[in-house]
């Protein structure tokens, strides 16, 4: 066991506790209870896209379809594949067993290389915005925290690549999956798999130990060829020694771990060096930074991870540090070679960016009228009763004399997007703003055309105006603006 490790395990409860948190002020510790009731999403529903979807892939059973509104990606069976140039965004919403919304969602954002994203509490690569509500005593998703890896260690190499490495290798390269349950009376389970969801298993192991509503606590994965693994037992009374491993031996000294311990509430927690966990801090942290939610963006940067608190306060922890690090609104948590700094960056500049106003557009489109208090502050926007934001790539609108005027999200601020119209016989006007400047106006016409128009600025977000004919109230028509 290294340094690292030992001191980390010290504090590793305190940051994944169910029962109550440990955030880092300064030099000290000061433990605050925390009401949120951890739950492992069974599901994560893509609620909306943005851009072009052949660059989102779902890969279930090693095969990889096309991603569209609706779809299911299923706990541990299915990933989230991203595809250079990756302009494309996907507003992720996270679901119970009993399909109940789990106050958690990922948008994922534009990100130049490819990234996997893992369900449930996983992702490897690529850039996300992440978001929880308060817990109120409610279940919220991956509450005991998300993993984030950036994309340049192996472990988030694209599967195609693993694949070919994997033929190369007498011993077999595998993903392994695992996942622990706890119960009544100190049972614990623990199973991997390499084929689907271990958490059945887990759960039965827990039950056969004489546990009561044994409930799945910690899930993640691991490659067999990876050379630096820790595991140890986060417990109420505290945590155990850990034990180092590969990606070969890893699993086989949980067994002796988790019967070697007496503690009561204990989770199994794996992790790799790359690792960068983040744990939503309590309600009260939250609320003192005058926010009702968590809204956090993250950032693959070559080596490194950033992790920007937009809203509200996180704890940030991984194997090089000796405690927890609270990282509070407005402030950046870098991490780079087993070593993590927490610095300022420029939020307003992060509330009005392209990745936020499709947040906001998302948010405003949802069924269920997803609350994001961030969208008002500098956008202005009220995700729970304004009136939702059209996107690039499908047809915005038509009618008649009436016209129409409306907000129309793109997926980026620069480049060339494409305008088709039909205005039919009778002659109809369509005018496009971007940021308060008339790029297109084309006056009274008749007929459809395709336009392709030069867009540079900093928002993604554009006005179109169409004035019906003043004189023929029959007159009809439609317009289609693509994504640059």
């Amino acid at each position: 066991m290294n340094t690292n490790m030992s001191l980390f395990s010290q504090t590793s409860k305190s940051v994944f506790g169910q029962a109550g948190r440990a955030i880092a002020v300064g030099l000290t510790a000061v433990f605050v209870s925390s009401p949120a009731i951890a739950e492992v999403p069974e599901q994560a529903r893509v609620d909306d896209l943005l851009g072009n979807s052949s660059e989102l892939l779902i890969r279930r059973n090693q095969r990889r379809e096309a991603i569209q509104i609706g779809s299911i990606i299923q706990k541990f069976n299915d990933s989230l594949l991203t595809v250079p140039p990756n302009n494309a965004r996907a507003m992720l919403r996270f679901l119970s067993a009993e399909q109940e919304d789990l106050n958690f969602y990922i948008q994922t954002n534009s990100h130049p290389d490819a990234a996997i994203y893992y369900f449930p509490c996983e992702i490897q690569g690529g850039n996300a915005f992440i978001g929880w509500g308060l817990a109120q005593n409610e279940s919220r998703g991956c509450e005991e925290g998300l993993s984030v890896t950036y994309g340049r260690s192996q472990s988030a190499q694209s599967f195609s690549e693993l694949v070919a490495l994997a033929t190369k290798q007498i011993t077999p390269l595998r993903l392994v999956s695992y996942c622990s349950a706890t119960g009544s009376g100190g049972a614990i389970g623990f199973a991997t798999s390499t084929t689907g969801d271990p958490c059945v298993e887990a759960i039965e192991q827990c039950e056969a130990a004489g546990g009561a509503g044994c409930e799945a606590t910690s899930t993640g994965r691991w490659w067999t060829n990876e050379e630096q693994l820790e595991a140890w037992l986060a417990c109420d009374e505290g945590p155990s020694p850990a034990v180092a491993g590969t990606g070969a031996n890893i699993g086989d000294q949980i067994p002796a771990l988790i019967a070697q311990t007496t503690g009561s509430n204990c989770s199994v927690r794996i992790a790799r060096p790359d690792d960068v966990i983040i744990v939503p801090a309590p309600d009260d942290v939250v609320m003192a930074q005058g926010s009702d939610e968590i809204l956090v963006q993250t950032r693959d940067v070559g080596s490194e991870v950033q992790v920007d608190v937009i809203k509200g306060a996180i704890n940030v922890s991984n194997l090089g540090q000796t405690s927890p690090v609270l990282v509070a609104q407005g402030q950046r948590y870098t991490y780079s070679n087993s070593t993590g700094e927490v610095t300022t960056f420029d939020r307003q500049e992060a509330l009005t960016s392209v990745d936020m106003e499709v947040l906001c557009a998302f948010a405003s489109n949802s069924a269920d009228r997803l609350k994001v208090s961030a969208c008002q502050e500098e956008l202005g926007i009220d995700t729970t009763s304004g009136i939702p934001i059209a996107f690039c790539n499908r047809e915005q609108a038509s009618g008649g004399q009436e016209g129409d005027r409306r907000i129309v999200q793109m997926s980026a601020s620069q480049g060339e997007i494409k305008l088709e119209y039909e205005m039919f016989d009778a002659p109809d006007r369509l005018q496009i703003l971007h940021e308060g400047r008339q790029i297109l106006d084309t006056g009274f016409i008749s007929g459809n055309d395709a336009l392709t128009i030069p867009i540079s600025g900093r928002s993604g977000s554009l006005e179109v105006i169409v004035t019906g004919s003043p004189t023929i109230d029959t007159t009809l028509w439609n317009y289609l603006l693509r994504c640059p």
